[in-house]
């Protein structure tokens, strides 16, 4: 009887050793199984860029102790604990957030981050100079565009924010206004300042400054050519188109001189000494050349009578040539000569206050936009934002190469690119996936074989119930 007994306690035992064994193995390839998932999304993002691979960490389960541990006593020493272990499960997919290499485009838009740091995205509405943020993405993938009204987005459409030194506030990147067709020449540097020249065309002023030196030229071959009725014919039509610009020229610059009062009077109202000086310095440049362009209307007042007389002149001449009256025709383009240099002179003044006029407006709408203006190159007074975590290994992905900051991650700090903290931009490269592909395949390596021996361990301990269901036979 107590044989038996003996039999029945060590064959129980032995089957729960092996129950113990499978469900040890079952654990070790579910564990596998997500190790292998985790290497495929790795392998399928190698191309994606700012993509962060993400690495498999397991821990052993609880073990069950079959004898406790015991301390020293008078005759013996101590036994440590006896414990069987019951599988494993998964510890941590942690997202390894190391620096990719750079990949040039030569697209001034593709930005990569040299360094710490995530762009800051985010969904909104832009309502005049407010911007009101639903949702705020962080990415390390800068292949970004400009949208029809000027906002520089992600290929999804978010809005790239840039942000104040002065108070770190946030804002998105709106370039030039909204008026996008003006930029040229565009380039970002290190810290994330925009900087570009805007298309000129030429000024009115200009335009009748070109016209005059026409008209001029025109009088002094008349002079040496007073017979040429090509000459003439020149003169008396650059004549009549400088009638029509001059004064387009004057419209021209009471328009900038209106300008200039409005925005003296934004000035004012605002109270910044800075602005109302900048403003003053545009009204009182719009004022001068509102002045300089009567000054070409009066010099073409006095020009066409002359060229008029040029004209008989020469009517005369054609119904009786001689020397008496091509000596008239040159006497005449002598003083038309006269005149369309003094109007030449004049419309070059002008045309220089004007274009002074212009850029001392310009410099004051700049200002508004957050630009600083030197000569023709404008630049962004607020930089790209960059956000740096305390653990960026606990941002949560979500999909389209975004993360969003957890309880884990840490404070968000808003950084200026380039300063201490943060990396730095690239213009004109994208930083690539730091998947390496030799790792992930010893790795995916490494994952099949320990899936296929925790399957043999199922299959042995399958093997050994077996026999011991077949021992009473």
């Amino acid at each position: 009887m107590y044989r038996r007994l003996i039999e029945a306690v060590q064959l129980e035992g032995s089957t729960l050793i092996m129950i113990r064994s499978m469900y040890s193995g079952i654990s070790g390839m579910k564990n596998f199984q997500t190790k292998l998932d985790v290497i495929g999304n790795n392998i399928a993002n190698v191309n994606t860029y700012g993509f962060k691979k993400g690495r498999v960490t397991f821990k052993d389960m609880v073990s069950q102790t079959v004898m406790g541990a015991s301390g020293p006593t008078q005759d013996k020493g101590g036994k440590n604990p006896i414990q069987v272990g019951l599988g494993a499960q998964l510890a941590a997919i942690d997202t390894v957030d190391t620096q990719g290499s750079m990949q040039t485009t030569g697209r001034v838009l593709d930005l990569g981050i040299q360094g710490d740091g995530y762009l800051v995205v985010s969904e909104g509405t832009p309502a005049g100079d407010s911007f009101f943020a639903t949702s705020t993405y962080y990415t390390r993938a800068g292949n970004l565009y400009l949208n029809n009204q000027g906002y520089l987005v992600t290929g999804a459409g978010h809005y790239v924010m840039s942000v104040n030194p002065d108070d770190n506030s946030l804002q998105p990147v709106h370039m030039n206004g909204g008026n996008v067709q003006e930029i040229q020449s565009l380039s970002i540097s290190e810290d994330g300042k925009i900087s570009f020249i805007k298309e000129k065309g030429l000024t009115v002023a200009e335009k009748t400054q070109e016209i005059a030196g026409k008209i001029s030229a025109a009088a002094k071959n008349l002079v040496e050519d007073p017979t040429s009725l090509k000459h003439v014919d020149s003169l008396v039509k650059l004549t009549n188109e400088m009638k029509e610009l001059s004064t387009q020229a004057k419209r021209e610059a009471d328009l900038l001189q209106i300008e200039a009062q409005s925005l003296k009077a934004e000035a004012d109202v605002s109270g910044d000494q800075k602005a109302i000086q900048a403003a003053q310095d545009a009204q009182t440049k719009a004022d001068s050349a509102v002045a300089e362009a009567q000054k070409v209307i009066n010099a073409y007042n006095q020009l066409n009578p002359n060229v008029n007389s040029v004209y008989s002149a020469y009517q005369n001449y054609k119904g009786n040539p001689n020397e008496t009256t091509e000596s008239a025709v040159e006497t005449a383009a002598k003083t038309a000569l006269t005149s369309a240099n003094d109007l030449f002179t004049q419309s070059g003044i002008t045309a220089d206050s004007v274009a002074l006029a212009i850029d001392a407006i310009e410099y004051v709408k700049a200002d508004k936009l957050g630009l600083m203006k030197e000569g023709d190159l404008y630049t962004t007074n607020h930089s790209i934002a960059l956000a740096k975590f305390a653990n960026p290994g606990g941002l949560e992905k979500i999909g389209e190469n975004l993360y969003v900051s957890t309880a884990n991650a840490g404070e968000t700090n808003i950084l200026v690119p380039g300063s201490v903290g943060a990396g730095s931009i690239i213009s004109g490269a994208l930083e690539m996936s730091n998947v390496d592909l030799s790792e992930e395949f010893t790795e995916m390596i490494v994952a099949q074989r320990g899936f296929q021996a925790n399957t043999r361990i199922i299959t042995t301990s399958d093997e050994i119930l077996q026999e011991l269901v077949n021992l009473k036979r």
